[in-house]
């Protein structure tokens, strides 16, 4: 096997465990949100940012790996995967396949949780802005007839966030 490819099929199975282990990793911040463990979630968004970074580099590693092997192959300007694999011999084919529906599977589990996780924060957020809202009407109420018929302020702050807590 090429050396160049084997590199390659390694990056992308790393690629691809890296992607599970976000996954992973949304899941964990979804659990520490519902049972309010800030710390826990601090920590995870740590781990989230490292993880995009890590996964970012990967993806331009896989990038200009792909583009050095299909300049090799002839097809120089070459930025997809697929044009490499048919072009390879059986083994190396098949390994690369794996390799490829492997990262292309996680990929959009990743973006099925990211969705749903976007939703959770979403609703969270709703939720802490209508308690806002309740809030300040119950503290702060309005004067109905103070000017001319329209709700004029008294005069007393408005709420808002303290923290990032929810």
């Amino acid at each position: 096997m090429d050396r160049n490819v084997a590199e390659l099929i390694a990056a992308l199975c790393e690629k691809g465990v890296l992607l599970d282990q976000m996954q992973a990793l949304l899941q964990e911040e979804q659990e520490c949100m519902t049972s309010l463990d800030l710390a826990r979630m601090e920590e995870n968004q740590q781990e989230i940012t490292a993880g995009m970074e890590r996964l970012a580099r990967l993806s331009g590693q896989c990038q200009g790996m792909i583009a050095a092997i299909g300049t090799e192959m002839g097809m120089p300007g070459n930025s997809t995967l697929s044009p490499i694999i048919e072009r390879l011999g059986a083994p190396e084919k098949q390994a690369l396949r794996e390799a490829q529906q492997s990262v292309t599977g996680n990929a959009r589990a990743l973006q099925g949780a990211l969705a749903l996780h976007k939703r959770l924060i979403e609703d969270s957020m709703n939720v802490v802005g209508r308690s806002v809202n309740f809030f300040n009407r119950l503290f702060n109420p309005g004067q109905t007839y103070g000017g001319a018929g329209a709700f004029v302020n008294a005069g007393r702050g408005n709420s808002g966030f303290v923290s990032k807590e929810i």
